[in-house]
């Protein structure tokens, strides 16, 4: 995403500023050349609307444009785009995806899920050195926040690369933990994971500071967006039952595959139905091949019922939930599932109580905020607005902090020697501007990491 041009908001505040942002990438690209923007957020906008195909030809009717969501679950293009791609008003929708279109049948650009790959695949892809220099941005940020290792759940080939470039180089500030992403629509043999499988790579192949821990398997939508997987109608984007990005049926299959072969997997999954598709997938393989303290994962896990935590628990699976969600996007998540829904998004005192062991995350660039702004809204469940989302599932700071240091080791199954400060043990800290379990509450999004330390080296200072 530093790649791209930023249609964040805030700072930005309207339809207008996102074309602005749009005309002025044009006015500095070659006649023809692709503009990528990312982080566009309809409901943060005075409008609250997404911008039409029409508004981006405006600014840019030569030059083919894709805007991503800041969930990453929906694009927006212009019509040049849809040339290039060659999509018009009469092209179906994918299998789990959709095609926005208005009163009259004129797709408005707007593309849900997998739809998006309609014109994604169109867009030439970035070099080895431009997805390096973004990495080393990526460290220098996660120093400054304090961030001394991180679960990457969008590994690829030019990632790799580029991150392991970076450490011959003898960058390391952050020790990364790869989640594989694989594709369920290709023939058998030309996965990644037949790949992965054939020459026995298992999870936890690498080293402390570059390993793979899992397989990345995309399920549901978005629950900001209104496509997760859900029994219920939503309120936002579709407002249906929501979308599978990949079937059961392949979904089995990637799920059965990957277990035999000693790999895990993290299942995108944040509506009910697509938490109980996800689990349903990984009980069948356990039934096929009982494997004990596999730790699959279900990544976000934020829609879940009480019924569906009974099931994580009995079958050992681990949630990496995406409690940052609620500071930055939790208005968005209140407003789609509405109140009763809401009460179980993301119930971490329940699982705690429950004996789970659940990590955090903020499913970062989806929300762009510190682990103390996270940290702040598992404690408080308020979101940037000051609404409370789901009060009854507001955990301590300590219970917190221990949701996104020791359990998310425990994911990643390094609990031996990351996740907190023991003897033998790996030295990496963090030294805060103030005590996180004394100030008031208010304060903890506020926090400010003085000086990070990893493997007993300082890798960020404000000393």
């Amino acid at each position: 995403r530093f790649l791209e041009v930023d249609c964040r908001a805030p700072p930005v505040r309207n339809v207008r500023d996102v074309l602005d942002k749009i005309a002025e990438k044009v006015a500095n690209s070659k006649p023809g050349a692709w503009i990528r923007g990312a982080n566009f957020n309809d409901s943060k906008l005075a409008e609250r609307r997404h911008v039409t195909r029409w508004e981006l030809d405006s600014v840019s009717p030569n030059n083919p444009v894709l805007i991503s969501s800041d969930t990453g679950h929906q694009s927006i293009v212009n019509s040049r785009a849809f040339e290039i791609a060659g999509v018009d008003d009469d092209t179906p929708d994918p299998p789990g995806g959709k095609v926005d279109r208005d009163e009259r049948g004129e797709a408005t650009g707007l593309l849900y899920e997998t739809a998006s790959g309609l014109v994604r695949g169109h867009i030439p892809p970035y070099t080895l050195e431009e997805v390096r220099e973004s990495y080393r941005k990526v460290l220098e940020l996660c120093a400054e926040w304090g961030v001394t290792s991180t679960h990457d759940a969008s590994g690829n080939m030019l990632g790799i690369r580029a991150f392991k470039q970076l450490l011959d180089e003898g960058v390391k500030k952050l020790r990364m933990s790869l989640m594989v992403s694989v594709r369920s629509d290709l023939p058998e043999g030309q996965n990644i994971l037949d790949s992965m499988a054939r020459i026995g790579i298992e999870s936890g192949f690498g080293d402390d500071w570059l390993k793979i821990i899992s397989l990345k398997i995309m399920g549901d939508g978005s629950g900001a967006g209104g496509t997760a997987g859900v029994y219920t109608p939503q309120h936002r984007g579709t407002k249906g039952l929501g979308l599978m990005t990949t079937s059961k049926e392949d979904m089995e299959k990637l799920v059965i595959k990957a277990h035999d072969a000693g790999i895990r997997v993290s299942i995108h999954s944040i509506g009910d139905r697509g938490i109980d598709i996800a689990l349903d997938c990984i009980e069948k393989a356990q039934r096929l091949n009982p494997t004990p303290d596999m730790r699959h994962r279900i990544e976000h896990n934020s829609c879940c019922t009480p019924k569906q935590l009974e099931r994580i628990r009995e079958l050992g699976v681990t949630p990496s939930s995406s409690i940052g969600y609620m500071y930055g996007i939790g208005d968005m998540y209140a407003e789609n599932f509405g109140p009763e829904r809401s009460r179980w998004l993301h119930p971490h005192r329940t699982m705690k109580e429950m004996g789970i062991i659940a990590g955090g995350n903020n499913d970062c660039p989806v929300t762009f905020y510190s682990p103390w702004v996270q940290i702040y809204a598992a404690v408080t469940r308020k979101t940037s607005s000051g609404q409370v989302v789901g009060p009854e599932e507001a955990i301590s700071v300590m219970d917190a902090i221990r949701v996104y240091t020791w359990n998310g080791a425990y994911l990643g199954r390094d609990e031996d020697r990351l996740g907190s400060i023991e003897p033998g043990k790996y030295a990496d800290m963090v030294v805060l501007d103030r005590d996180i379990l004394t100030v008031p509450h208010e304060e903890i999004k506020d926090i400010n990491t003085v000086v990070t330390i990893v493997d007993g080296r300082v890798v960020f200072s404000r000393l």
